[in-house]
């Protein structure tokens, strides 16, 4: 049988997996330049098949998985990359796989077939048995789907629910043989186990059944036959021989048992006429042996032989008819005494005591088919008789039991009805029972219920006939009546008793909220759940239900509350651990304590799917507060570890990437970030991203800037340049730039270098020395250290030294704070500065807002003050510092490509030139600056 069933897997495998045609051209596959377009999908998916087939399982993979990227929603190249995965044993990425492509195509018939491989391959039984369910529900007569079906059963140890699959598909498919002799092969080893059981008169019943299917295996016949002999049975074990022999006359087994039988009942006549059938027989020592026997009971018998010999001379001598017909009774020649008594009637005509006689020896031959006709015959003709009565109601149940035992409804139920005004007290619990029975098999209901209540109103109470009230109840979909039945059954129990009904219960139930929720409708299904466990507090499937329920009507509160209790009933339980983290997070729990719940939990199952499911997102959530908190590398940490368990977990890796990003690592912020999958709306703003990122891996950058400003009552434009070369490192930067101004009385050129480094995640400082010929600071000096803040604000202090050229010397110092706020950058800074011991001031706020990165942005500013902001100092575009002014500006910028950026920036400076009168002037500068990274 093993053997059979591994054949019949294979069979099926090979069904599942074999399709398809392949193309060649020169002997070289051509699937490297094909697109999938409507008009050629098949000839696509038939090459694949053929790859696949031939052995070039990756030559089918990647031309499946080319055209998946034009078409990543195409149900049948989904099918055929689980397909590939099926054929390398990779079974769970060939689940994911394969409900991907029915969840894009429900009617995807090859993804659950190849389904079924995959949950049969990794003993998931039940889900193979689901998927056959779904194949059946399209195609209901597909006999190898049957087969399957139950060789799965098999598999899944459920021998009762495949044996009696195996009953119901032979009566759907009568013809199919391989279905019949699986049948009678079932039915053989019953046999067998009942005989080692010595369970004979169950044996027997059994081989009878098989008889009728197998008439003609002599095997069958020989087995029934010891086995009414083991029982005392010899009537109907000649009876079965007496069959045999008409099937096979000439077997020596068959006229050996009958020959004993016979013997057993000392019916030497019979015997000594039997072997003179055979005439090779006839002259053997056998047959001299049963003669000598023959002739010793003769001679014991002699009055009978004597009253023979009368009778046969005076056939209708009654004296000498009593004696030989007992004589024969009481040898149990029932075939000689029914000849005997049958020419008497011809002679004498039929009686009531000649008709009782006949109808006791076809008793006594257990010819039950005449004892029934001469009962009914007899009851018919004298129906006053209570003897003939009593026997007419024993055939009538007789045939009941009959038509109960061969499902003929129907028949048994007229025939209940005619029972009932002649059966006693006796007969009337069969009779309930019966009709009970037949109503329910025939599906009236109404009429059942009514029975029940019959049968409790005159019996009282009862526990089984309230099961099936409640079970009918649930297939009229009363479902109200058969929870309040079977609530009432319930109560009627000790808690004792209501132990062994519960698991019933459960299944109604089951059945119910199951149906309500499919229909979506759950505050029905919350309310039959609570009913639920009103009765049984800690069933594991109601509290699971009681969990989605809530969490799919938003009541997370009581989501929690189910999680928690459910948890304390099943402590080991991954499922339910799984659940309260769940209910946590609903519930806006820190998510470092649903992470450390989850770590433990992994720790001890880390191998369960719902359990590393869960496991990653409390991974996830965790990451990303940490993150907001600025705790980077605590952050990777955690997302390593999610990793371990889930290691293609896009979304770890992507955050993995926000955090080296936050850490300056670009190189690694940019490789985990490429592994996030944006949707249609975000696509363009996160390829800018990535650009920018990209960006960032350059160490060298070259830069040009170019600034124009004139006053609004004076035409004249100036301008300067700078050239600067930046090297910029993990931990600093280095820069050197030149300015460079033309005027009318001549030009001037600066040169300056800054150093920056960051010491840790908080500190940081900025120092830079300048020197120029003209127009410029003689020379300048100016430092800075900058301190990170928590919740993403930021304080710099700096100071600085300048040298002016009309020999001044300038002193300042510099307090910045800004904030981020997501894409806003904010920024106040307040200057104050000593000119020739003369107090100065400047006030400036800045606004940022960033796009997609910090290199794509609009910049506005403002600043009023005694003296400029220190930077346009650096430019020489007024020489009055000691005035009152103010500024507004506005920028743009943009990271053109992965190496080049642009920005442009417009600022309005209203200087005062002049106290009495005042008066003011105005200037426009415009700056232009072009950067290279490489």
């Amino acid at each position: 049988m093993n053997r059979n069933i591994k054949y019949l897997r294979a069979a099926i495998l090979m069904l599942f997996l074999s399709a398809g045609s392949v193309e060649h051209f020169s002997g070289n596959c051509l699937y490297a330049q094909q697109k999938i377009t409507l008009s050629d999908k098949d000839d696509v998916v038939k090459k694949i098949n053929v790859l696949y087939n031939a052995g070039k399982l990756q030559d089918g993979k990647r031309l499946t998985e080319i055209n998946l990227k034009k078409y990543p929603k195409d149900s049948d190249l989904k099918m055929l990359l689980g397909k590939y995965y099926v054929l390398t044993k990779q079974y769970d990425k060939a689940r994911f796989e394969l409900n991907k492509s029915i969840a894009y195509n429900p009617g995807n018939v090859d993804s659950r077939h190849l389904l079924v491989t995959v949950e049969t391959e990794t003993k998931r039984y039940s889900s193979a048995i689901c998927f056959v369910n779904e194949l059946l529900e399209i195609n209901p007569y597909w006999r190898g789907l049957w087969r399957k079906k139950i060789e799965l059963y098999r598999l899944q140890g459920n021998e009762v629910e495949a044996n009696r699959l195996l009953k119901r598909i032979s009566q759907i498919f009568p013809e199919d043989n391989t279905i019949q002799l699986d049948v009678n092969y079932q039915m053989e080893m019953t046999a067998l186990e009942k005989r080692k059981a010595g369970r004979m008169d169950d044996a027997n019943e059994v081989n009878k059944l098989l008889l009728q299917e197998k008439p003609r295996n002599i095997d069958i016949y020989l087995d029934l036959i010891n086995g009414y002999i083991k029982t005392g049975d010899y009537a109907n074990a000649l009876t079965i021989t007496e069959r045999g022999l008409n099937t096979f006359p000439g077997n020596a087994s068959l006229r050996q048992k009958k020959i004993a039988l016979l013997e057993q009942d000392k019916r030497y006549d019979e015997i000594l006429a039997f072997i003179k059938q055979d005439p090779s027989a006839a002259s053997s020592g056998q047959y001299q042996y049963f003669l000598l026997e023959a002739a010793r009971s003769a001679k014991d018998n002699d009055p009978a032989v004597l009253y023979g010999k009368i009778l046969d001379a005076s056939p209708g001598n009654e004296e000498a008819f009593q004696v030989v017909f007992n004589s024969l009774i009481g040898q149990q020649q029932y075939d000689e005494a029914l000849d005997r008594l049958h020419s008497f009637m011809r002679l004498k005509g039929v009686s009531k005591n000649l008709s009782l006689k006949e109808l006791e020896l076809y008793r006594l031959k257990n010819d039950q088919t005449k004892v029934n006709q001469l009962s009914k015959n007899l009851f018919l003709n004298y129906p006053g008789d209570a003897d003939l009565k009593e026997a007419y109601v024993g055939v009538l149940s007789r045939e009941i039991k009959d038509h109960l035992a061969a499902e003929e409804w129907n028949q048994a139920e007229t025939k209940l009805i005619q029972l009932i005004p002649l059966a006693n007290q006796e007969y009337r619990e069969f009779i309930n029972n019966g009709l009970l029975n037949a109503y329910f098999q025939q599906g009236k209901y109404p009429e059942a219920i009514r029975m029940i209540d019959e049968i409790q109103s005159k019996q009282g109470y009862d526990v089984q006939l309230a099961l099936k009230k409640s079970s009918i109840q649930m297939r009229m979909q009363q479902y109200e009546q058969a929870v309040y039945t079977y609530e009432a059954l319930l109560n009627s129990l000790t808690s004792d008793q209501q132990f062994y009904y519960l698991s019933g219960f459960n299944d109604l139930m089951t059945q119910i909220v199951k149906e309500r929720m499919d229909a979506q409708h759950y505050v029905a299904s919350m309310n039959w759940v609570e009913r639920w466990l009103a009765f049984a507090p800690n069933n594991q499937q109601a509290l699971l239900y009681a969990i989605n329920i809530s969490h799919q009507m938003k009541d997370y509160g009581k989501m929690l509350t189910f999680a928690r209790r459910a948890q304390e009933a099943y402590p080991s339980e991954s499922i339910f651990r799984v659940k309260l983290a769940s209910a946590m997070q609903a519930n806006a729990a820190p998510a470092k304590d649903v992470w450390a719940m989850m770590k433990e939990e992994i720790m001890a199952n880390p191998y369960h799917d719902e359990v590393v499911n869960a496991y990653v997102q409390a991974s996830t959530d965790y990451a990303l507060e940490l993150l907001k908190q600025k705790a980077e590398q605590e952050a990777i940490t955690i997302a390593d570890q999610g990793l371990i368990h889930k290691p293609m977990d896009k979304e770890l890796k992507y955050l993995k990437g926000l955090a080296y990003e936050k850490l300056k690592q670009f190189d690694s912020a940019y490789y985990y970030q490429s592994f996030y999958e944006p949707g249609l709306l975000e696509l363009d703003e996160f390829k800018a991203h990535l650009k920018y990122l990209n960006h960032k891996l350059y160490k060298n950058e070259f830069a040009i800037n170019h600034m124009r400003s004139r006053y609004g009552d004076y035409y004249a434009i100036q301008t300067i340049s700078m050239v600067e070369y930046n090297r910029i490192e993990q931990n600093g930067n280095f820069a050197g730039r030149v300015f460079y101004a033309g005027r009318e009385d001549g030009k001037g050129v600066q040169g300056q270098v800054e150093w920056g480094r960051t010491w840790d995640e908080l500190w940081s400082s900025r120092l830079d020395f300048s020197v120029s010929n003209k127009y410029f600071s003689k020379f300048a000096v100016n430092g800075a250290i900058i301190r990170t803040l928590p919740q993403d604000w930021e304080i710099e202090v700096a100071a600085g030294y300048r040298k002016l050229y009309n020999e001044e010397a300038l002193s300042s110092g510099v307090v910045q704070v800004g904030k981020d706020l997501e894409q806003f950058r904010l920024q106040a800074k307040f200057t104050q500065s000593i000119l020739q011991k003369k107090w100065l001031y400047n006030l400036a706020a800045q606004a940022r807002y960033s796009f997609d990165n910090p290199k794509n942005y609009v910049v506005a500013m403002a600043n009023v003050g005694s003296t400029p902001d220190v930077d346009i100092l650096n430019y020489q575009s007024f020489n009055t510092l000691s005035v009152m002014n103010s500024m507004v500006g506005a920028g743009v910028g943009r990271l053109i490509s992965k190496n080049v950026s642009s920005s442009v920036l417009g600022t309005w400076y209203n200087v005062q030139t002049a106290v009495l009168p005042k008066t003011y002037r105005n200037l426009y500068n415009l700056f232009i600056q072009v950067n290279v990274a490489f």
